[in-house]
């Protein structure tokens, strides 16, 4: 008989090390949402173009992929604790180099400066998610995801609300103090923490000479094992079209008529942040039979695209804040379920492989699902509506498609798993 699941308070309370993690995180999500808001208002404000919004978004997107290739082997191979840490404090230095920022012609440094910061994100990520499975027990897991998941949400929400109203009001650059003193104090949080965690044990040669082969041992690992290649595709597929949805979004925010850029597009993430944050609370309580959940990841990313469709036909009010919050709630149900899955279904020793292979399907997808959006509408005839139609209407065919071909590989592993359980009793 399957452990019960501890509840939030309880897993706060009866885990200290989790809790101080979770406290590191929520700061650093909190200050990251102000970034996010006040690098859209700048970019906007030096190039007055949307390209130019799309352009961040790509380079933002293919940061944070392309070295996602190697930091899941660094969160293998090093202290997953020195990383976090580490990675929190080059971003603090990094953000306040925004405040040199002044003029058209220095837009360059904020892209590189953008990029940098996916970049050290792109190390914290993987050893963050590789380090939940080693400081919490069986029946925590999934409240521990779940709680990651809506406190990010719940940082979006707050963040992106208050910083576009902040952004509005005092200027882009009290985001980037508050981001940069948010980084030193998750710092300082997992300095405090013990992370364990299995040792590594390298092939002969050294660090440079190995880390090839350990890479491809890592892809040949995830791609020859079906159930753990099922749930990555589950987690990327959001991403497709979603991409482009969230881009377009931050458009949207322009034309809502409630006042300035910033406010716009702190109303609709905000929306986004409360639903991306309601979806995996209510999901734990919703989907409690886990051999149903690989069934549901395709049809929580459909309910997505048709919150979308329908925002494409509605007229652009405040109204539409409910429709971004369904949708997105949708989506973080999708991403829960998906990761705690992989986390069941990865090895400690190379989880954080996995996990950084996970994240560079998303992040890559993200990328080239925003670039055809901004190209579209840069080059084409094509309207914001149109285009939130068009994509909304793509993702709601994936889902239905990711359930067909995939349903039956799933029902034959979770057959298997059972049989195993019974012999094992």
């Amino acid at each position: 008989m399957q452990e019960r699941e501890v509840g939030f308070l309880e897993l706060l309370q009866h885990n200290p090390v989790y809790r101080r993690l979770w406290i590191g995180l929520s700061i650093s999500m909190l200050g990251e949402w102000f970034n996010t808001v006040a690098l859209f208002v700048l970019i906007y404000t030096l190039t007055g173009s949307e390209m130019g919004i799309g352009l961040l978004f790509v380079i933002r997107m293919f940061s944070l992929a392309i070295p996602q290739i190697f930091t899941g082997m660094l969160a293998d191979r090093f202290s997953r604790k020195r990383l976090m840490i580490w990675a929190n404090l080059l971003s603090a230095g990094a953000v306040l180099l925004l405040l040199l920022v002044d003029d058209a012609s220095e837009v360059w440094l904020v892209y590189v400066i953008s990029s940098v910061l996916m970049v050290l994100h792109a190390v914290f990520i993987p050893a963050e998610n590789a380090s939940i499975p080693n400081i919490t027990e069986d029946n925590e897991l999934l409240t521990a995801n779940a709680l990651n998941s809506g406190t990010w949400s719940a940082a979006l929400c707050l963040g992106a609300s208050v910083g576009g109203f902040v952004v509005a009001a005092y200027g882009v650059e009290i985001a980037f103090v508050v981001n940069a003193i948010s980084f030193l104090l998750a710092a300082f949080m997992y300095s405090t923490i013990d992370i364990p965690q299995e040792p590594y044990v390298p092939k002969p040669g050294g660090i440079w000479a190995n880390t090839a082969g350990t890479i491809a041992d890592g892809f040949r690992i995830i791609f020859s094992t079906p159930p753990v290649r099922r749930i990555i595709t589950a987690k990327a597929l959001w991403s497709v079209f979603g991409g482009g949805l969230v881009y377009m979004l931050v458009l949207v925010g322009d034309d809502m008529g409630i006042g300035s850029f910033a406010a716009g597009i702190g109303v609709l993430f905000a929306a986004r942040g409360l639903g991306t944050g309601l979806g995996p609370i209510l999901a734990r309580y919703a989907f409690t039979d886990r051999s149903r959940w690989p069934f549901w990841l395709g049809w929580l990313v459909s309910t997505c695209g048709l919150a979308y469709v329908t925002i494409g036909w509605l007229e652009w009010s405040l109204w539409i804040a409910a429709l971004v919050t369904l949708g997105h709630a949708a989506s973080g149900a999708n991403w829960v379920l998906s990761t705690v899955l992989l986390q069941e279904r990865s090895e400690d020793a190379w989880r954080g492989r996995v996990f950084s292979t996970d994240f560079l399907l998303m992040t890559l997808l993200n990328g080239f699902s925003t670039l055809a959006a901004s190209l579209l509408l840069e080059y084409t005839d094509m309207t914001l509506r149109e285009g939130i139609q068009i994509f909304a209407i793509l993702q709601v065919l994936s889902g239905i498609v990711w359930i067909a071909i995939v349903m039956p590989g799933e029902k034959k592993f979770l057959a298997m798993k059972n049989e195993e359980k019974t012999a094992q009793n």
